[in-house]
């Protein structure tokens, strides 16, 4: 797409990059967020639950057939998936913006991540790369805490919410630096940048 092309050459007028594995404070920033967001999201839950849901089961359950330790291994296991799946989301929306792009999935820094590095999108196609998985799966989890209630779903929504504070950073730069159109995907951040003009 012309616009990639025009970015590799430096075609443009005003850029911000981030680098989020060496931007000490963006981590800092990242960190508070995860913070705050895991603390208010369990607390409205909790609310939540105590005045219009009626929890049944246990939020360790199975623990009677696998014991605690079980149990516990089995909430882990099951928010790591609760990652791949949050990905997993983030590379479909890559896709379904540019079919053509390269989708790539890694770990690093203690952080998963999926990104299609070199590929230019509006900034409002980015904004919903980087929203989705969030809504998806929050959305998802809310649904089934309502329908069957059960102490755990707080937890993983909560624990997700704060696992979603990378794409909440991403997501205040867009809306920050709204004059910034383009955003292109890196393997360790992200670039937000303006097209020059065009004169003939």
């Amino acid at each position: 797409m012309f616009i990639t092309d025009e970015y590799e050459r430096g075609m443009y007028m005003d850029k911000l990059e981030l680098n989020i594995f060496e931007n000490k404070s963006a981590l800092k920033s990242i960190s508070w967020i995860q913070i705050l967001a895991i603390i208010g999201t369990f607390t409205m839950l909790y609310l939540l639950e105590g005045l219009v849901i009626k929890p049944t089961g246990s939020a360790l359950a199975g623990r009677e057939q696998f014991g605690i330790v079980g149990a516990v291994f089995f909430i882990i296991a099951l928010f790591f998936i609760i990652i791949i799946v949050h990905e997993a989301i983030h590379g479909l929306f890559f896709k379904i913006f540019n079919p053509g792009g390269k989708v790539k999935f890694g770990f690093k820094a203690g952080m998963a991540y999926a990104t299609s590095p070199g590929t230019v999108y509006s900034r409002g196609q980015f904004f919903i790369i980087i929203v989705m998985p969030f809504v998806i799966i929050t959305g998802i989890m809310l649904a089934m805490m309502f329908m069957l209630p059960n102490p755990a779903y707080k937890y993983y929504i909560a624990l997700h919410t704060g696992a979603c504070a990378g794409d909440f950073y991403y997501l205040y730069l867009i809306m920050k630096h709204k004059h910034l159109s383009y955003a292109v995907d890196t393997e360790v951040g992200m670039s937000l940048y303006e097209r020059k003009e065009q004169t003939v």
